[in-house]
């Protein structure tokens, strides 16, 4: 997979590289995970960067609502390798967008038209300037003094880097047994299902570069955005890395994560968008008996012209 995406309809699922950070310095030493180990080959290089490689633009995209006692944190930690701020405010009521400006005077606010974190980042993809794309959340839980570790994988052959919890120098203060047994039973999901090495999947500190955004599949509305970005990257054949990064308990106010209701969403995307092989039919006929085509759809591709 040499200076291309593959094709959806054949996808080719790529290993998993993990890194670990140098507590005496700030270097991202990378280390190939239990992947590398894979009795059918060793796992493929990343891909060389040019040798003369202009400075990608970094944007990061914020979605907001309601933030206005944790915005400015998140703001003042901005590392100055970040190039572009994007808020997407989803009609906050409180002084959320007032504290960003008066904090950041360069930050650019975009108003949600419609609902849902899903909604809100696939808002800010749509608008940024940058050649990469960070995302973050606003209520102080990602530091974003970690951007620059993504950064570096994806300026050195990396197409997808995603923050884990769960391998060496990673964390969570924040995190309860519900929910890490949750996420362990999701990823262990996605593993088997798609062939990965992933460690963590409920988390939403990603960057990717722009030129992949067609291929993340950016359609679902709510919390599973996260989850169905990363199995679109695994489908789609991208060089995915994963980074150690701390999750810290929430700043202020309330989350609006709901454990039951959201990993129940997580786990029919991850099952809806398994289509391959064996396993894959099999999924795809049960979720055809459970949930059938509507009359109007049969109706639409019964009428639709053949080729």
């Amino acid at each position: 997979m040499e200076g291309s995406v593959s094709t959806l309809t054949s996808p080719v699922i790529s290993p998993v590289t993990t890194a670990h950070i140098d507590p005496l310095s700030s270097a991202v030493l990378p280390e190939v995970s239990a992947a590398a180990a894979d009795p059918q080959g060793p796992v493929p290089a990343p891909r060389a960067p040019a040798a003369s490689m202009v400075r990608p633009v970094v944007s990061l995209i914020i979605p907001t609502k309601n933030e206005a006692s944790n915005i400015a944190w998140v703001l003042e930690n901005v590392p100055d390798r970040v190039d572009e701020v994007m808020l997407v405010d989803g009609r906050s009521t409180d002084a959320t967008v007032v504290t960003a400006q008066s904090c950041r005077p360069d930050v650019r606010v975009i108003t949600q038209e419609g609902v849902g974190k899903g909604d809100a980042l696939r808002t800010g993809f749509r608008a940024a300037r940058g050649d990469i794309i960070v995302m973050i959340d606003a209520d102080g839980s990602m530091a974003p003094s970690e951007i620059a570790h993504y950064v570096h994988f994806l300026e050195n052959g990396y197409d997808f880097v995603k923050g884990s919890r769960f391998i060496g120098g990673g964390g969570s203060r924040d995190i309860s047994p519900t929910r890490r047994l949750g996420n362990a039973v999701l990823v262990h999901v996605v593993n088997r299902l798609y062939d990965a090495h992933l460690t963590d999947l409920c988390y939403g500190f990603c960057a990717f570069h722009r030129r992949y955004l067609d291929y993340l599949g950016v359609s679902t509305p709510g919390f599973e955005v996260e989850a169905k970005m990363i199995v679109s990257a695994l489908k789609s054949g991208l060089r995915i890395a994963e980074v150690p990064s701390l999750e810290m308990p929430r700043r202020f106010g309330r989350s609006n994560l709901r454990t039951f209701r959201d990993g129940a969403r997580v786990l029919r995307t991850v099952l809806r968008e398994h289509d391959s092989g064996i396993s894959g039919h099999a999924i795809q006929q049960v979720r055809s008996k459970v949930h059938p085509p509507s009359l109007d759809s049969s109706a639409a591709l019964s009428s639709a012209p053949r080729p």
